[in-house]
């Protein structure tokens, strides 16, 4: 598995265009030549085969299976196929920024120097040009990516709170919010007692966040799976993403 943050999949989901299931411009036939030639590896292999099979997803079942090398490798010979596609015209400069670019050549580098380095999982948040980016708690979004991809938004909502309820049963020995956020168990969670009445109160509002996860969960679990609206289901899963990190950082 290459050694690649939540942060760089998904700035790297970006720069090569993998929101619909496609890679940049690539065919499936010019794809499977792209990583035959200049790769040396079978991107459609059925070992990085992942959820649909598209080509977006065969990339990130290789990004998955294949080692820091060789996906350094890839992520830089991509990086060079945008840069000549742009010259010749096959792509337009404008959809691709000088930043994106550079940050592709950056992780890429630091892949094949064999100086990654796993970086503490924390949901990130940037404001710029007037949208905010947020970037999921990696074990949140690493369980739910599939589920997003294939538009399964209604489950994708129910695993992001099972993930949650987890990590606190991880935690506290108890799943429900009710029963984990006991006074006793503040050190668990929190790394130590309350030490003023504004501390206090924030220990309560995570409280009565996971109490929230814990019955809006209930309400997914209960009912039978159906359409839900995908900016919806952001948002929900959003909210999972910070009660997650609010009690993963001891």
């Amino acid at each position: 598995m290459a050694n690649l943050t939540t942060n760089e999949k998904q700035l790297l989901e970006k720069l090569f265009q993998m929101g619909s299931g496609y890679v940049l411009n690539f065919s499936d036939r010019a794809m499977g030549e792209f990583f035959r030639d200049d790769v040396g590896i079978d991107i459609f292999s059925d070992k990085y085969k992942y959820a649909s099979g598209s080509k977006a997803n065969c990339l990130r079942g290789f990004w998955w299976k294949a080692d820091d090398r060789i996906v350094g490798k890839s992520i830089l010979k991509l990086v060079e196929y945008i840069e000549s596609q742009i010259f010749i015209g096959n792509l337009r400069k404008e959809d691709f920024s000088d930043e994106g670019i550079r940050i592709g050549k950056e992780i890429g580098k630091k892949l094949t120097s064999g100086k990654a380095e796993k970086e503490e999982s924390k949901s990130q948040a940037t404001f710029k040009n007037g949208n905010i980016n947020i970037i999921l708690q990696e074990d949140i979004f690493d369980h739910v990516q599939k589920l997003l991809n294939d538009g399964h938004y209604f489950n994708a909502v129910e695993e992001a709170y099972k993930v949650v309820r987890k990590k606190l049963k991880d935690i506290t020995g108890k799943e429900k919010a009710t029963d984990a956020f006991s006074a006793t168990n503040y050190e668990k969670i929190f790394g130590h007692k309350p030490l003023s009445d504004a501390e206090n109160d924030f220990f309560e509002g995570v409280k009565f966040l996971h109490m929230a996860i814990q019955f809006l969960r209930n309400e997914k679990a209960h009912t039978p799976a159906r359409d839900l609206d995908k900016n919806l289901a952001v948002h929900y899963i959003a909210l999972a993403s910070l009660a997650y990190d609010l009690i993963n950082r001891r």
